[in-house]
């Protein structure tokens, strides 16, 4: 039986630290539309800038966090025909969009204008429940875990960056900065396209991180806190700069190293966010004919490749998950982000 009222962690105000578990009504569905029930839930980098009122954009409130989930569909809409009441299932993280616009038509709809994301601007799945739209729905293999499952997302989005926007070749000498989650997913996509030398840069604390970097396919890890990160990407590749930077740190210096140690005619991707102003001129894009691009989220064809690769063993996702809480102890897995003192850590409502 579908309890009336769950709990769930919810954003239920504008300004720093104003997120706290809350008992709160289940989700009413709409004839399109499953209720799942949650088993795993990652945590977001963006979680808690969310909770910090420190992201990109403004939030609404009072909001339901989370967008990295799976779970079974416990009730299905009248007009839902491709799923069932048992299916285990994953979800993409747009909740809405238009259908309608050039974007959407082209299969780009994750930067459709009226799109809405679950935990950013409708409720999310941090709670014991979630209402989710069929056409963002996923089957999850019978061989994929729950908790690997909870890791499509970010899955996705190193795939999006590595493969379909930077298009990493077998030879590409690559750099990718930031050894968190995403970064290390996109270490290990780049590793999947056969690049080599492959580098990771982090600061000093990171070094739990780029120990698992190593057993990921890293041929070389460069701590910035300790040696000039340019000079050592340089002398890894010969002098010659990395054919392309995959940048998820999102920091404003790293933008200036991506510049520097990029070779000529190569590629820079962000996938990092970074609301501050850079502060220093981009001309290097323009003197070395460099091609910098954003990398934002993902579509249905990303989600059914990432997937597959889950399902057969072609990457091991699950190797950066290094904390499982229930939810509620998200306030402490927020902590141990913020200390970076874990990778990926999963709540199970």
């Amino acid at each position: 039986m579908i309890p009336q009222t769950m709990q769930a962690v919810v954003k239920y105000a504008n300004g720093d630290g104003k997120t706290e578990l809350r008992q709160v009504p289940v989700p009413e569905i709409g004839p399109q539309d499953v209720l799942v029930k949650v088993e795993a839930v990652g945590i977001c980098g963006s979680d808690p800038h969310i909770h910090h009122e420190m992201f990109a954009f403004p939030i609404p409130t009072p909001l339901i966090l989370g967008h990295e989930f799976t779970g079974v569909i416990v009730k299905a809409g009248s007009e839902v025909s491709g799923f069932q009441v048992g299916d285990r299932v994953t979800s993409e993280t747009h909740a809405s969009y238009c259908g309608k616009c050039r974007e959407c038509r082209t299969g780009n709809y994750q930067v459709c204008r009226e799109r809405k994301g679950f935990g950013f601007h409708v409720d999310g799945a941090f709670a014991a429940y979630v209402k989710v739209p069929e056409i963002s729905l996923h089957r999850l293999p019978e061989a994929t875990s729950f908790e690997t499952g909870s890791l499509t997302e970010p899955v996705c989005v190193a795939y999006n960056a590595v493969v379909k926007k930077t298009g990493i070749e077998p030879g590409d000498a690559v750099a990718v900065f930031g050894p968190g989650p995403i970064g290390l997913l996109c270490l290990e996509m780049a590793r999947l396209c056969g690049a080599n030398p492959l580098i990771i840069i982090g600061i000093g604390a990171d070094q739990h991180r780029m120990d698992l970097a190593k057993k990921m396919g890293a041929t070389h890890c460069v701590n910035s806190d300790a040696e000039d990160t340019v000079e050592r990407i340089k002398e890894i590749t010969n002098g010659q700069g990395v054919e392309a930077v995959i940048d998820t740190a999102g920091v404003g210096p790293t933008l200036k190293y991506a510049m520097e140690a990029v070779c000529p005619s190569g590629r820079i991707t962000k996938v990092g966010w970074g609301p501050k102003p850079l502060g220093y001129t981009i001309d290097p894009i323009i003197q070395k004919t460099i091609t910098l691009q954003g990398s934002f989220s993902h579509n249905w064809p990303i989600w059914e490749r990432c997937l597959k690769l889950m399902e057969s063993g072609q990457i091991q996702p699950e190797r950066i998950i290094t904390d499982i809480l229930p939810l509620k102890d998200w306030h402490k897995g927020f902590e141990l982000m913020e200390a970076r003192k874990s990778l990926k850590i999963i709540l199970k409502p």
